[in-house]
């Protein structure tokens, strides 16, 4: 791989810098921080805590009903819906921004990725992963392009300790091999995922095979008043089935997903700090149609990132100043018919170069009332085969609280967005499944602005929070007939996306703690009336725990509404009612045995409303056994 220097150069790092060393950063930095009756972890680009922007934290370890993977947890958040045809390769759209709209970091390193369903976040476990921020609504100057209508920030899990897990799932026998140990200096996590091929709950044949090995490496020390922090994270995913609705006429699968994750963080008691990273990455597919030769797909890319930024106090205002720097090198993908070694290159030696300034601050000019500004623009140069494209665009984020009474908060953020055009949407011209596509090199960016009004009150045991928004979108990247059969991209469409989201709490007793949600989510495209593809439909969600004695109870229920107003490639689904379990028993002092059933009442549902989604896997009974020590 292209980034085997700096995967060896990270891990010597780690082995060799492992000695005692007595400092003021003696324990892990705490992956969540408090601001304003708010805990927000995984931060984006900025170091500055984006306390006015909708926010919800979600974790594996404490998720009912043992989620799968990274997407069956991110869509139990209001107002994140699942997209694409279901399966290991499933993307999400958040507020009805999918696509490439939305903005995933893993680490501190944007995830980035030529395909039009946007960015999917398989190769990553859920066992070696902390806490995930998803934060709904533009948020582009605080996690960088692309965040046109939300992000993704993701953190490893930092083992402090040792933990082995291992655990079965009927459903395509599904197995998990998990292992980690660390301190406070040093973290290791590696893990092994196998499933094979399912069915739905009425005998369809789900093509959802795969091997996914994956390990998290962190380490961190302090040297006076300078810590540094390192990340090695590479996962090998093979035979990846496509599960969709022409399984098994047409048989997609991904032979190899590998990717290499590393960064290194330095900062300053001061307030300064810096961050550089890279994401080696590459993706094969392998197409079987009857009648038609086999066909092959490859994509690669080696990204770099450099943010360089200072925090810092002066009287009553806090600032957060930096630059970014996001590098894609050896950009490739091409097409193979008939056999591997018959390509059509329709990306070579492309390259992009991105950079950002942001700055944010953020004050108190009353006592109940605070109110953070900031701004962010960028630049970007991409080329491919000689041509050349360049773009900028800036945002900005306009934040009030308002905290009436101690138990209660107030919340009102303006905030605009923008993306660039991707390499294959400004470069790219060639024959797809689709038919033929021709490139723009002239596209613009597409923008966003979002408006967000929230209300948070704690009374006693109930918790309430209510979010209003809209979001409108201008300049959106759409295809358009060129000529019969052809193709082509241009900067058209308009639309208009608003939506109501709120949760509530209830801890009736020590025993007993329960968790309702419900989020609704309207989009039109301006130029055509038709909703948008990914906007979900009325979710209701549910999480109850429930603690007797030694015994640990949970239960997700989720009321999917019938999908009646479907978007572009997109088709009605009836209503589903969905449920998790799981009860987990203490073995003694260190392990833990818990049983657990996804859909629990053997529904048989489309996944998505993708038009070539696959039902969805039958009821799953699985069984895990935890020891911690």
């Amino acid at each position: 791989m292209r980034c085997t220097a700096l995967c060896s150069a990270i891990t010597l790092a780690l082995l060799a810098l492992s000695l005692p060393n007595a400092s003021a950063w003696a324990s892990a930095e705490p992956r969540a921080a408090q601001l304003d009756e708010v805990t927000v972890v995984a931060k984006g680009t900025a170091a500055d805590l984006p306390s006015t922007l909708s926010t919800q934290i979600i974790d594996w370890r404490d998720a009912p009903g043992a989620p799968l993977d990274v997407q069956d947890m991110l869509v139990r958040v209001p107002g994140v819906g699942a997209t694409g045809q279901n399966g290991v390769f499933e993307t999400f759209s958040i507020r009805g921004s999918g696509g490439n709209g939305i903005l995933v970091l893993l680490g501190g390193m944007p995830i980035t990725a030529q395909r039009r369903a946007g960015v999917p976040i398989a190769f990553v476990e859920p066992g070696l992963l902390g806490a995930l921020n998803v934060t709904r609504g533009p948020a582009t100057v605080h996690f960088g392009p692309g965040a046109l209508g939300g992000a993704i920030a993701i953190e490893p899990y930092w083992f402090d300790g040792t933990e082995l897990l291992g655990s079965y799932a009927s459903a395509g026998d599904d197995t998990l091999w998990l292992a980690g140990h660390g301190n406070e200096h040093f973290s290791l996590g590696v893990a092994r995922h196998h499933a094979g091929d399912s069915e739905s709950a009425n005998g369809t044949p789900l093509n959802t095979s795969y091997e996914r090995d994956s390990a998290s490496l962190q380490w961190q020390r302090a040297f006076g008043d300078w810590q540094v922090d390192a990340l090695l994270l590479p996962s090998r995913t093979e035979n990846i089935g496509k599960s969709n609705s022409r399984f098994p006429t047409r048989d997609s699968t991904y032979p190899e997903d590998k990717h290499d994750l590393g960064s290194l963080h330095l900062r300053h008691v001061s307030g300064f700090e810096t961050r550089l990273s890279a994401h080696d990455q590459s993706l094969l597919t392998y197409n079987q149609r009857p009648g038609s030769p086999d066909t092959w797909a490859y994509v690669e890319s080696t990204d770099w990132s450099l943010t360089t930024q200072h925090s810092w106090q002066h009287q009553s205002v806090n600032y957060n100043v930096g630059v970014e720097y996001l590098a894609r090198r050896d950009v490739n993908g091409f097409d193979a018919r008939g056999n591997l070694g018959a390509r059509s290159y329709s990306l070579l030696n492309g390259s992009e170069s991105l950079w950002s300034l942001f700055g944010i601050a953020e004050w108190s000019p009353l006592d109940r009332l605070s109110v953070e500004a900031g701004v962010r623009g960028s630049h970007v140069d991409q080329s491919q085969r000689g041509a050349e494209s360049s773009d900028h665009d800036s945002a900005l984020n306009l934040g009030l609280i308002w905290t009436p009474a101690n138990s209660q908060r107030a919340t009102l953020n303006l905030a605009s967005g923008y993306r660039f055009a991707t390499l294959e949407e400004r470069f790219f011209s060639g024959v797809t499944p689709q038919g033929e596509i021709v490139g723009n090199a002239n596209l613009g960016s597409e923008h966003s602005i979002g408006l967000d009004l929230g209300y948070a009150i704690d009374v006693g045991a109930w918790q309430v929070q209510a979010n209003l928004w809209r979001t409108d979108v201008d300049d959106l990247i759409q295809l358009q007939a060129l000529a019969t059969g052809v193709n082509g991209y241009s900067n058209v469409g308009k639309a208009r996306l608003h939506g109501f989201e709120l949760g509530l709490g209830w801890q009736a007793n020590e025993q007993l703690l329960l968790q309702a949600s419900s989020a609704v989510v309207r989009s039109k495209d301006q130029s055509t009336g038709d909703p948008l593809y990914g906007a979900p439909p009325l979710t209701l969600t549910l999480d109850a725990r429930y603690q007797w004695e030694h015994l640990s109870l949970g239960m997700l229920y989720q009321h999917r509404a019938a999908m009646t107003r479907p978007g572009f490639e997109e088709v009605e689904r009836p209503a589903v009612d969905l449920i998790d379990l799981d009860v987990s028993v203490p073995l003694g002092v260190a392990w833990t045995l818990q049983l657990y059933a996804r859909n629990a009442l053997n529904e048989n549902y489309v996944a998505t409303a993708d038009e070539l989604s696959a039902l969805a896997p039958e009821r799953s009974v699985g069984i895990s056994v935890r020891w911690v020590r």
